[in-house]
């Protein structure tokens, strides 16, 4: 009986030591596929070493309900997020004052209020320049897309018809063509680099100012309006500020030529959507091709599904495998040297 209530005992001292060990492990908080990417590397194992891990993914929603973010976040000292959760006010007066690190599953990180989270010393990262090239390919491949009508061709051979698209008088190529850059960062650059092997005419870009780099390419930076009026192409890159909200608006739409094909793979309150929406429906300007829209996800009745000059796709620039293991690696490593005091791979 002694041994019996003596087993008991230490067996409730250890559970109970263990629970204590586990409660005592600062809460990291993973809204991302980060987990699904890393399970089973030494990497992620770390970060189980160092947190209680909490994970809200899944492949079938879009995004968490703030109420169930905010109430999953509270008391966790770490955060991945997307780009899909607003990092605001509100957000971290609910976390708790535990709150240290944040690291963005993304390279924009325009859903965060910046100046408020380093206020509160709380560090903050990004995957940084990660995914530069592979967002480049996807656009100069969305910009082919709309201008050799891959939508209506298909359209028509599933009706059985195949003849007329060959009639369009209207298709453009890249050769030859005068293409617009708006934005020459990271992104702007690299679809300006892979542009060259196309033997685009002339390259023009805006931007906060003349960049070396765009120079060196031969590009030439104009103001936004020539850029517009001039381009056959205009390929949005920049990042989404207050300063760029509405950037390409109802008067730049209208300079554009009626040829023109425009392509956006940055944010979608970059454009004027309903003065786009208008342009094309209207046949005002050649065609468009959106990877980013507001709202997203995009409702399957809106206006912009109803246009054939118009291809879309669900903000899939970066769905690569690669790509996915590469910023997985950035965000844990983020957090981890970033708890720790040391230098984050990309701090904001």
């Amino acid at each position: 009986m002694f041994k019996s209530s003596l087993l008991l005992i230490t067996a409730s001292v250890l559970i109970g030591s263990h629970t204590i060990a586990t409660m005592s492990k600062p809460k990291l908080l993973i809204i991302s596929e980060l987990e699904n990417v890393l399970k089973g590397s030494p990497l992620f194992q770390k970060l189980k070493e160092m947190f209680d891990i909490i994970t809200y993914y899944s492949t079938s929603e879009w995004d968490i309900p703030r109420d169930i973010f905010l109430q999953k976040l509270k008391g966790c000292s770490a955060l991945i997020c997307t780009s899909s959760q607003k990092i605001d006010k509100e957000v971290l007066d609910k976390s708790g004052h535990q709150l240290k690190v944040i690291t963005t599953y993304s390279v924009g990180y325009d859903h965060m209020d910046i100046n408020e989270i380093k206020s509160r010393g709380i560090r903050v990262g990004s995957v940084g320049d990660c995914q530069s090239d592979d967002v480049a390919e996807f656009t100069i491949g969305l910009g082919i897309a709309v201008s050799r009508r891959f939508q209506q061709a298909r359209a028509l051979m599933l009706r059985g018809n195949w003849s007329p698209y060959h009639k369009y008088d209207d298709i453009l190529s890249l050769n030859s063509a005068t293409v617009g850059i708006v934005g020459l960062g990271n992104i702007g650059l690299a679809t300006a680099h892979l542009l060259k092997a196309f033997k685009v005419s002339r390259i023009l870009y805006t931007s906060r100012q003349v960049k070396q780099e765009g120079t060196e390419l031969g590009a030439k930076f104009v103001p936004l309006d020539t850029l517009c009026t001039e381009s056959d192409f205009i390929f949005i890159t920049c990042a989404l500020t207050k300063e760029t909200e509405g950037l390409v608006g109802r008067k730049q739409i209208s300079l554009m030529k009626p040829s023109a094909i425009l392509i956006n793979t940055s944010r979608g309150g970059l454009i004027d959507q309903d003065a786009l929406i208008e342009a094309l429906r209207e046949k005002k300007i050649g065609g468009a091709g959106l990877d980013v829209m507001i709202p997203e996800p995009l409702p399957g009745n809106h206006p912009l599904t109803q246009l054939d000059n118009c291809v879309l796709t669900p903000h899939s620039s970066t769905a690569i495998k690669q790509l996915r293991d590469t910023k997985s690696v950035i965000s844990a490593e983020n957090i981890i040297r970033g708890y720790r005091g040391e230098p984050m791979i990309f701090e904001l």
